[in-house]
């Protein structure tokens, strides 16, 4: 058995995650405080309850990384070690945490900033995306170019082989979800965000973004993290630019998952408040066993599942 461990990114944050986890583990409760002090934010208040800016990017990120990490710590003894880590986009930084990549502090700094500078980028220049399921690269390709001729669009996430977000300007998206509707595309869906994340009309927060990079120390790391940019690991030497270049790039998560399944990766396990990356693993990689991590009850079904199917014993 080969273990990836997935961390989820933007979008799977709700009321209420990590509440069970923050009554009945220590490791769990001790880590998210811990978040809470250096990002300088009530991350119970704001998680634990029908806080409205959970909702908000600027604060949904931070909350979303210091949950996943908490996640990490309250489980490890129980799971086995990881062969890789790979998060999608924001999950990024959960992954490169685990990994040793970043430390606390560096990474949620990190995230706390660019959380603020994206939210500021979607006032500068608004933005859409929509998820478009069970269309053809062809059709997406020329929905692109369809949606082009009113304003910006273009393919912001490759999440699985069924799905695609695409990213732009509301006059862009219009025309590219049009098109597809005449097409027979049926499943296209609005995603509650306020800009068209990963695309050029991010340039302004990557920019400003960049100095925040440079004042980390990225280190080497004690397991390899996968980029959904490059579709490699990250190095020391080039992590600041390709976290910055991401901001602006497709993401290829579905791309990381094949790569991961040919160095021999079968088992995969995603920490997050909702199974949205195991989802799309089953959609890339159908004989793949998938697990994931959100509460209690989900750590020890995850334990007993693993220990029945591998025999594992802890």
């Amino acid at each position: 058995m080969q273990v990836a461990y997935l961390f989820s990114g933007q979008g799977a944050e709700r009321a209420g995650m990590g509440a069970e986890f923050y009554q009945h583990n220590l490791q769990f409760k001790q880590a998210f405080d811990q978040a809470s002090q250096i990002l300088e934010l009530d991350l119970p208040q704001l998680c634990f309850t029908a806080d409205s800016r959970l909702q908000t990017t600027e604060y949904a990120q931070p909350a979303l990384v210091a949950l996943n990490w908490a996640l990490y710590q309250a489980s490890q003894a129980q799971l086995p070690p990881a062969n890789a880590l790979l998060g999608l986009s924001l999950g990024e930084y959960g992954a490169l945490l685990a990994g040793g990549q970043l430390t606390l502090n560096d990474g949620l700094m990190l995230v706390k900033a660019r959380g603020h500078l994206m939210a500021q980028a979607c006032q500068q220049q608004a933005g859409e995306m929509v998820v478009v399921l069970k269309a053809s690269a062809a059709q997406i390709e020329a929905a692109c170019v369809a949606g082009q001729q009113q304003g910006a669009v273009m393919v912001a996430n490759y999440n699985s082989p069924q799905q695609v977000v695409l990213g732009g300007t509301t006059a862009g998206i219009a025309a590219a979800v049009a098109y597809l509707r005449a097409q027979g595309v049926k499943r296209i869906l609005p995603l509650p965000v306020s800009g068209a994340f990963h695309t050029p009309l991010m340039q302004s927060a990557a920019t400003a973004f960049t100095p925040y990079l440079a004042q980390c120390c990225f280190s080497a790391g004690e397991l390899p993290v996968w980029s959904n940019t490059t579709c490699t690991p990250f190095t020391a030497a080039t992590l600041a630019t390709t976290l910055a270049q991401q901001m602006v790039q497709p993401t290829h998560f579905a791309a990381c998952i094949k790569a991961l399944v040919q160095q021999g990766v079968d088992t995969f396990v995603e920490f997050g408040p909702a199974p949205v990356l195991a989802r799309l693993v089953k959609q890339t990689a159908p004989h793949a066993q998938v697990y994931q991590v959100a509460d209690p009850e989900s750590l020890t079904n995850t334990v007993i599942e693993l220990e029945v199917a591998h025999g594992i014993t802890r």
